[in-house]
C-alpha cells in the first residue's frame, strides 16, 4: 500500500517506535483519548482474521519460518464514549526473513463493528524490512493490509493518503528516536489529561456543533471555535482544581469574538469581557454575556474579579500581571504578538535554539515574578502554536504597592492605545 526508504535504522528504532504506538495509540489516532493494556489471555472473541496465517502476507520469501516476537492485546477507548464503541485489538510483532512486522488486528465480529476511524481492513501490519547488502542499501518500510473481503478495495484515494500518512509519521519517529530526540516542553502539568479530555469533549458536544453552523464573522469557525472551547475547558479545570467553594468571577480583556466569555457564562460563571470594538457575533450570544466595547488604560485599570484572562490579547499582555497585582486577583495569560508596555511590538535578538515566542512568554513571566506571583506554565492542547498559558494564581512574594506603582508609572509615560481596525478601515477609505 506505501512503502519508503530508510537510510542508517535498525530495527531496534522500528520496535520502539511501534512499542510507543502499542502502548499510547491515541498519539497517531486523535479520536481515541487513551489505550488500555490487558492480559494477552483474555477471553477469545471472535476475529477477522486468523492470527496463524502470517506466511500468506507478500512479506518475500515466505519459505522462512516465523518467529513471534511479541503480543500485546489492547482496547482503544474514543474520546466521543457516547457515540463511539470500544475496540479490542492484538499487536502482534513477529520476524520473517530479513524483515520485521507489527500487525494490528481488531477483534470484531464483524467489519460493521468497526469504529469510524479504523482503517476498514481485516487487518494492517507496519513493516521493517532490511536488505541483503546491509552496507550499501537502504532498508524499507512498509504498509500492509489484508481486505474485508476479495472484492473490496484499498486503493481508493482517500485510503492512498491514509496509508502515505502512517508511512510518513513512521518514518519520522523512526528518524527521531534515532536521533534520541526528547519533547522540549511537558504538558498536562496542572491539569491532569483525563480530567482536561473529559471537559473538553463535555463542552465540544454542547456549543461546537451551533456555533461552527452558524459562525457570523468572515473568520474560520472550525479554527476559532475549537480553540475557544480547548481554553475553557481548561480554564474550568484550573478553576475547579482550586478548591474555592464558589465559582470565581473574571474578565477577559481583549476578548475579540467574545466566544471564550460565552463559553464561561454558559458554564455557570460570572464574568465579562473587554475588547476596543465589537464584533457581529456579540449580538448573537444574548443578554446574559456582558461585552463592553472600550479601550483600556491598562495603567489605570483596577478590575473587581477574582481572575483576569488575557488571551491573545496583544498589547495589554504585558499589563495583565500588573493588573492583577493592583486588584489583587489571579490571572492566566496566552501571549500572542509581543508588545511592550508602551503597547509597541518588541524586537527580540535571535538566539540559537530559543524563538522569538519563547523570549517574550519568559519576559512575561520576569514581570508576573517581580508583581510578587508565583509563576506556572502549561502548553495547551490548542491548534495554536502561541499555546502557552501563563498562570499567576498564588502570591509568593511580598511586594511593596510602590514597586507596582513605579512599574504602572514607568509604562504609563509611554503608552499609547492601539487604533481599532475599524478606525484605521474608515481613515484608508475616506483616503
Amino acid at each position: 500500500l506505501a512503502s519508503a526508504k530508510i537510510e542508517d535504522a535498525e530495527d531496534t528504532h522500528f520496535l520502539g517506535v511501534i512499542d510507543k504506538w502499542t502502548l499510547s495509540a491515541e498519539t497517531i489516532i486523535p479520536p481515541v483519548d487513551h489505550t488500555q493494556i490487558l492480559d494477552p489471555s483474555s477471553a477469545e472473541t471472535q476475529i477477522m482474521s486468523s492470527i496463524d496465517d502470517s506466511r500468506n502476507w507478500d512479506c518475500g520469501n515466505t519459505d522462512e519460518a516465523v518467529v513471534e516476537v511479541s503480543r500485546v492485546r489492547r482496547v482503544l477507548v474514543p474520546k466521543r464514549k457516547d457515540k463511539d464503541s470500544l475496540l479490542t485489538e492484538d499487536v502482534v510483532v513477529s520476524r520473517l526473513g530479513c524483515g520485521v512486522y507489527a500487525r494490528f488486528i481488531p477483534i470484531v465480529a464483524s467489519a460493521n463493528d468497526l469504529p469510524f476511524y479504523y482503517p476498514r481492513v481485516r487487518e494492517y501490519a507496519f513493516g521493517f524490512v532490511e536488505p541483503e547488502d546491509r552496507d550499501h542499501a537502504a532498508s524499507t518500510l512498509v504498509v500492509l493490509a489484508r481486505e474485508l473481503s476479495p472484492d473490496s478495495s484499498m486503493a481508493t484515494k482517500r485510503q492512498q493518503v491514509i496509508w502515505q500518512d502512517l508511512i510518513k509519521r513512521l518514518y519520522k519517529w523512526m528518524v527521531t528516536d534515532r536521533f534520541g530526540y526528547q519533547k522540549r516542553v511537558a504538558l498536562d502539568v496542572m491539569v491532569a489529561y483525563d480530567t482536561y479530555t473529559t471537559k473538553y469533549q463535555e463542552l465540544k458536544a454542547k456549543y461546537a456543533a451551533y456555533w461552527v453552523d452558524n459562525w457570523p464573522e468572515q473568520t474560520d469557525p472550525r479554527k476559532f471555535v475549537f480553540e475557544d472551547i480547548a481554553i475553557a475547558s481548561w480554564i474550568i479545570c484550573l478553576w475547579q482544581q482550586d478548591g474555592d467553594s464558589r465559582q470565581p468571577s473574571f474578565v477577559d480583556l481583549g476578548c475579540g469574538n467574545g466566544l471564550l466569555v460565552h463559553l464561561l457564562i454558559a458554564e455557570g460563571y460570572v464574568g465579562y469581557g473587554v475588547d476596543q470594538c465589537s464584533r457581529k457575533v456579540w449580538s448573537h450570544y444574548g443578554r446574559s454575556v456582558d461585552l463592553r466595547a472600550q479601550t483600556l488604560e491598562p495603567y489605570g485599570y483596577v478590575a473587581d474579579v477574582d481572575w483576569i484572562i488575557g488571551n491573545h490579547a496583544d498589547e495589554l499582555v504585558p499589563w495583565i500581571p500588573v493588573i492583577a497585582a493592583r486588584s489583587n486577583a489571579k490571572f492566566v495569560v496566552i501571549p500572542c504578538c509581543p508588545h511592550d508596555f508602551s503597547g509597541r511590538k518588541m524586537a527580540f535578538p535571535a538566539v540559537a535554539g530559543q524563538s522569538k515566542y519563547h523570549a517574550y512568554s519568559m519576559y512575561i513571566c520576569d514581570l508576573a515574578e517581580r508583581c510578587g506571583f508565583g509563576v506556572e506554565k502549561e502548553y495547551l492542547r490548542i491548534p495554536s502554536t502561541k499555546n502557552l498559558a501563563i498562570v499567576g494564581r498564588r502570591r509568593v512574594a511580598e511586594v511593596g504597592q510602590v514597586n507596582v506603582d513605579t512599574m504602572i508609572q514607568a509604562g504609563r509615560q509611554g503608552f499609547v492605545a492601539r487604533v481599532p481596525d475599524s478606525v484605521k478601515t474608515k481613515v484608508r477609505l475616506a483616503k
